[in-house]
């Protein structure tokens, strides 16, 4: 292992996972959160500032960032990057006079059509066994005799029946929604959520103002590294994006380049969203700049 991949193994021990939500929304969008959320639980919003780095579905936003957090989703830019991170309904179930209400969505009775049939199988194989002839003594001379007996052989047939897989019919799906009558209240438990949330953008906010970066996607869960990772990955991923025309190409250089951990799907967005290499290398040469004229002044 050389040197770069020995530095990096270790630096993606501070790479994190924000959330794992096994329900991937429609590529490049998040579900928006209800109204209602946005409505009683307000806002909170961060300072811009314009350290790190942030990739939305594949698509680079370049800073300042301003970092909040909008009812019960994150928000940076105004571009909302998480899904609900608690749901809406686990605020609505704390109030009093909470109601249910379940609804059935029907599945399909009718089953999917059936795969066109199999051809007719092929004329079973003949196999041949040896049958045993003599005894225990001839057969021993057999085995050491130059010229064995030789042995009778029979014929003997296999047939396989394939049986063809009825298809399932589509099962109904029941929805559970909550409803109260009244103003939301706030109370100890919607404080604690609200909490939860509020930590939530506060992580995400101090990672970038030190120089962290963040992947969030519709279709996976979010990734991010501390800043060392952070500067691999623009050293590296950018210069991929601009040297390859080919997806397959592409994902080869991303895995040889040490980071073979992002998601398929990730890797797919950076590809469709490569033009904004352009972006990431102005910015790194307005930084490099920005350093010279700083340690020009300084001295």
């Amino acid at each position: 292992m050389n040197r770069f991949h020995g530095a990096l193994a270790a630096a993606l021990c501070a790479t994190s996972v924000l959330m794992a939500d096994p329900v991937a929304a429609t590529a490049g969008e998040f579900p928006r959160p209800p109204a209602a959320a946005l409505k009683e639980l307000k806002a909170t919003v961060g300072r811009p500032f314009s350290a790190g780095y942030v990739f939305v579905n594949g698509r680079y936003i370049p800073p300042p960032y301003k970092v909040e957090r909008q009812g019960t989703v994150i928000r940076i830019n105004g571009i909302q990057v998480t899904r609900e991170l608690i749901p809406w309904n686990e605020f609505i179930k704390t109030q009093a006079g909470v109601k249910a209400e379940k609804t059935v969505i029907p599945g399909d009775p009718t089953p999917a059509p059936a795969a066109a049939p199999e051809p007719p199988p092929e004329e079973p194989a003949e196999e041949e066994t040896e049958e045993a002839t003599g005894d225990i003594a001839s057969n021993l001379d057999d085995l050491f005799n130059d010229n064995p007996t030789p042995k009778k052989k029979t014929t003997t047939k296999k047939r396989v029946v394939r049986r063809p897989v009825a298809p399932r019919p589509k099962q109904p799906t029941v929805i559970t929604t909550y409803s109260f009558d009244g103003e939301f209240v706030h109370n100890e438990k919607t404080r604690l959520y609200l909490e939860k949330i509020n930590n939530a953008r506060t992580r995400i906010d101090k990672t970038l103002r030190m120089g962290g970066y963040f992947c969030f996607g519709s279709g996976y869960s979010t990734i991010s590294g501390n800043a060392s990772v952070a500067q691999s990955f623009i050293d590296r991923i950018p210069p991929l994006m601009q040297r390859y025309n080919s997806y397959d190409a592409f994902a080869s250089a991303v895995a040889s380049s040490g980071f073979g951990f992002l998601p398929a799907q990730l890797v797919q967005d950076l590809f469709r969203n490569r033009i904004g290499y352009r972006m990431i290398e102005e910015r790194k040469k307005a930084e490099k700049e920005k350093r010279q004229w700083s340690s020009l002044l300084g001295k």
